[in-house]
Parts: structure tokens; C-alpha cells; sequence
């Protein structure tokens, strides 16, 4: 496949460059019981990618009035806490692809579900606050992924077409947002495993960060 050279970079943050998915998984799993609440893995894959205004109401339909949406965030959210205390996890290779855009003055920036606040408060407890400076949170766009927005923005800021920039997700609601948008589109599945429906969009899949960077020309081989 004969790509154009990349310009730029957006990349997702949960599940890509923090390996917190597993902990929100985790947690939601616990919350689930600790409020005698059937296992239900598929509403959490729902809400992989999502933004808040989305996810809530999804949690809210998939909760069906057995317990109140406060009352399931309240125990969620500490579970979710008590997992994240210490620091947050990150995932491997992020730091050394940050730092190699870096070097080669490759422009790159965080396009994410998660609130701009939020997501700048996660980066410095990861540390990497430093690296990560630039950030396009969900609350910064009307409509969340799989919708191009939050991408069409990203590229907007990062002042280069769509088409020369390079996306790196983990959700399929993520992959379906940067595609629809028209970056080239790398994909290191976290929590949720590409379906043949979304491999069918023929997007890169990669093992880790560093291999997708590798696929699609960021990095060579000896890096």
C-alpha cells in the first residue's frame, strides 16, 4: 500500500497511551457486584470510546432502573480510585514514539473521550504531562467517536489535512472515528478485539504503539 509521508500524529489516550481500560474493566466488573448486579461485559464494550454525555446514556439504558446512575458511578468511581492511587500505568512503547515525534519535529497531539481536565489531570499522575501538552478532550467537541469530529478538530489545531496525518486508536469506536475523518489509521487493540466488520474498513493493526509506528513510516526498524 503506498502511503503519503506523515505530518502529524493524533493519538487516543485510555487503552493507546494509558493502560487504564483494564482498570475501569476491572472496576466496573466489581461495582457490578458489590450491587448484586449481573456480569455484563458487553455494556462495558459499549462504552469503550465514548465520551460522557454518550456513555452515561448508555449506562443509564444498560442499567434498565435497577440501581440509579449515581448510585452505580458512586461505587464505580471509587473502585476506579482505589485502582489508580498509587499511579497510573503506562502503556509500552508511548513514551518512546512521543519522544521520537519529538526529535524529528513531527507535530502530534491527544484526541480523547475523556474531559480536557481530566484527561491533563491523568497525563501528569502517568507523567507525562511534559510530553503530552497538547490535548482535544471530548467536552470540546458536539459529537464523540465514531463520529470524525474530535479528529477533524485535532488536525484543524495541528494545522495539516487529514490525510497526511497519522491516528493511532484502540477502540472501534476510535478506529471508526479517525477513518471517517481520513487519517491514515493504526489500530493497537486493547479491551475490545477488530471484528471482520472493522477490518474491513483495512485500516493497520498493530501489536504495540512502536510496530504500528514502524507500519506506517514514523520509525524505522534499528529504532
Amino acid at each position: 500500500m503506498h502511503l503519503p509521508s506523515p505530518q502529524a500524529v493524533v493519538f487516543d489516550m485510555d487503552g493507546l497511551l494509558l493502560d487504564t481500560e483494564r482498570v475501569y474493566f476491572e472496576g466496573f466488573r466489581t461495582a457490578l457486584a458489590a450491587l448484586g448486579l449481573p456480569q455484563d461485559d458487553d455494556l462495558f464494550r459499549r462504552l469503550v470510546g465514548t465520551n460522557r454525555v454518550l456513555g452515561r446514556r448508555l449506562l443509564t439504558n444498560g442499567l434498565s432502573g435497577r440501581v440509579t446512575l449515581e448510585e452505580f458511578d458512586a461505587v464505580w468511581d471509587d473502585e476506579i480510585a482505589k485502582r489508580l492511587a498509587d499511579c497510573i500505568p503506562v502503556k509500552p512503547g508511548a513514551r518512546a514514539v512521543a519522544m521520537h515525534l519529538r526529535e524529528r519535529g513531527i507535530p502530534y497531539i491527544i484526541a480523547t473521550s475523556t474531559q480536557t481536565e481530566k484527561a491533563h489531570l491523568h497525563l501528569d499522575r502517568a507523567g507525562l504531562s511534559e510530553l503530552f501538552q497538547d490535548v482535544v478532550g471530548g467536552d470540546q467537541v458536539a459529537a464523540s467517536k465514531p463520529a470524525p469530529d474530535i479528529y477533524l478538530h485535532a488536525t484543524t489545531r495541528l494545522g495539516h489535512d487529514p490525510a497526511i496525518c497519522v491516528a493511532f486508536e484502540d477502540s472501534p469506536n476510535g478506529v471508526r472515528a479517525a477513518h471517517a475523518a481520513g487519517l491514515i489509521t493504526v489500530q493497537v487493540p486493547d479491551i475490545v478485539a477488530p471484528d471482520a466488520e472493522l477490518r474491513a474498513l483495512g485500516h493497520f493493526i498493530a501489536s504495540d504503539i512502536i510496530a504500528g509506528a514502524r507500519e506506517v513510516g514514523l520509525m524505522v526498524n534499528q529504532e
